[in-house]
């Protein structure tokens, strides 16, 4: 009778159950902290190619053209799979220096972000995109 009352395995089926909550709370935080630190490389890339690009306008020592953009983005990523999507006036701008003086240009960035862990579907890629928009200056 003494043997059904024994809690000798009590401590070690709790330190299962703690454990795993533990684990999949770390793990959940580490994986949204990639998520946001991917968005905000995004983000920055966005930002980084839009003023890039109104610095290298047509009337620069360094004039540059829309896909110029893109080449520079692409160099910055470290790493990052990411598509960038240039205009200027709404439209693409197709010609040898295209960026004129004193006409915006907008810079989209965009790609998707596979969680490691699991705990989001890990099949599911959720995209990320960044907009950013300046005057060319030169």
């Amino acid at each position: 009778m003494r043997r059904f009352r024994s809690e000798s395995g009590q401590s070690l089926l709790e330190f299962a159950f703690a454990s795993v909550i533990f684990f999949a709370t770390v793990f959940g935080i580490l994986e949204l902290g990639l998520g946001v630190y991917r968005y905000n490389m995004v983000a920055n890339l966005a930002q980084e190619g839009a003023r890039w690009a109104a610095v290298h306008g047509s009337k620069s020592s360094s004039p540059a053209h829309l896909s110029d953009v893109t080449a520079f983005l692409t160099g910055r990523a470290s790493g990052l799979g990411i598509n960038v999507t240039t205009s200027s006036n709404g439209t693409s701008v197709d010609g040898p220096y295209a960026l004129a003086s004193g006409v915006p240009i907008t810079v989209v960035v965009r790609s998707n972000y596979m969680p490691i862990t699991g705990f989001i579907a890990r099949s599911a890629n959720i995209p990320l995109s960044a907009t950013a928009t300046m005057i060319v200056s030169r």
